[in-house]
């Protein structure tokens, strides 16, 4: 009885779903929408035959071929766009022409030939000068002494003179108006000097001749050499005068120092002390070359314990220049005197082992001999 009523119940709900499918767009419809109208009028066969007439034959039949129609021709390629042309440069101006150089004079192939005159220029050369040239005659004649002038026509009426008894020819000497030299004789000639093709190179100079060797002296002219003169005997050494000269130098040896038995030696810690004291007071240049150099000094010390003045010197350098070793001797000697106050800190008793100091001042230990 349950099962049927639900079969019931599901099959109502099915078929109303159905239903509303199917009749739900019914009353959904828009009934406000106008609807459009056209006007048309109506026209008989005739009437319109009449018109296809009328509106001529150009008009295409409803029943005509599409094919038949005239293909529609294409449209020509646009031209193209011409390009624009470049703008002319404007022409350099011209520049003015430099003026033509004047053609330099020809100058002939000869031009270091040298023309001598003419021979007709030249005077034939002549024993003497004389205001008139006078040839020299074709034959030898006698030369006259004088130039006879020519004789003056006799008149008439006068007596003509004796003939003067026959003189053999005479011909004046042959004369020209100007003197002639050597030189002006070989100018005469046509001659040309050409200008020598090389320069001319001096003569090597004659090898110098080896001096004449000096002769030798003659060994009997040779001076002997002078006797030396004997030394002087010395005079005899006098024992007592040695023994104050011994005395003298060992005094000066021992600087003045107390001669016996020094006294004990100077114990580490005296030795270490004075050293502190001087090391306080002594300042490396760390970085600079004088802070590897070991320097050696030497001194005198006095009885209080001062360094005696003028004793102060250096020994020995190692490891440097001279401008380092100076300047670490320097440092040292700065060391010494300034820490030395009133006197360092030394046993009297034991003074002969301390007058002479040697101190090493090296960077990495200072050490006291």
């Amino acid at each position: 009885m349950e099962l049927t009523t639900a079969l019931k119940i599901s099959g109502g709900a099915h078929g109303a779903l159905v239903l509303w499918a199917l009749v739900a767009g019914i009353f959904s419809g828009d009934f406000d929408e106008a609807m459009q109208v056209t006007e048309v009028s109506v026209i008989s066969g005739a009437e319109f035959a009449a018109l296809v007439e009328r509106s001529g034959s150009g008009t295409p039949s409803l029943g005509a071929d599409p094919e038949d129609a005239p293909e529609p021709q294409p449209e020509p390629d646009p031209l193209p766009e011409p390009e624009p042309q470049p703008e002319p440069q404007p022409e350099p101006e011209a520049e003015p022409a430099a003026p033509e150089a004047d053609p330099a004079p020809s100058v002939p192939d000869d031009a270091g030939a040298v023309l001598a005159p003419e021979p007709g220029d030249t005077p034939t050369p002549a024993p003497r000068v004389a205001p008139r040239p006078a040839d020299r005659p074709e034959r030898d004649v006698a030369v006259a002494p004088e130039v006879q002038e020519a004789a003056e026509p006799v008149p008439a009426d006068e007596t003509p003179p004796e003939p003067a008894e026959p003189q053999e020819a005479e011909a004046p000497e042959a004369a020209t108006t100007r003197i002639v030299t050597e030189a002006t004789e070989e100018g005469g000639a046509q001659q040309i000097a050409l200008a020598p093709t090389a320069t001319p190179r001096p003569r090597t100079r004659p090898d110098r001749p080896a001096p004449a060797p000096e002769p030798e002296p003659d060994p009997v002219a040779r001076q002997e050499p002078e006797p030396e003169p004997e030394p002087e005997p010395e005079p005899p050494a006098d024992p007592q005068a040695d023994a104050i000269a011994d005395a003298v130098a060992e005094a000066v040896a021992g600087g003045g120092a107390a001669t016996g038995d020094p006294g004990p030696p100077m114990t580490a810690g005296e030795r270490d002390a004075l050293r502190l004291a001087v090391q306080e007071c002594w300042v490396v240049d760390v970085g600079s070359e004088a802070a590897n150099v070991t320097v050696t000094v030497g001194m005198r010390m006095s009885p209080d314990g001062t360094v005696i003045d003028g004793t102060l010197r250096m020994l020995e350098a190692s490891g440097g220049s001279d401008a380092a070793i100076q300047s670490a001797f320097q440092s040292a000697r700065r060391a010494i005197l300034r820490c030395q106050r009133g006197g360092y800190d030394l046993p009297a008793e034991k003074y002969a082992r301390w007058e002479q100091i040697e101190m090493v001042f090296n960077p990495e230990e200072m050490r006291l001999r």
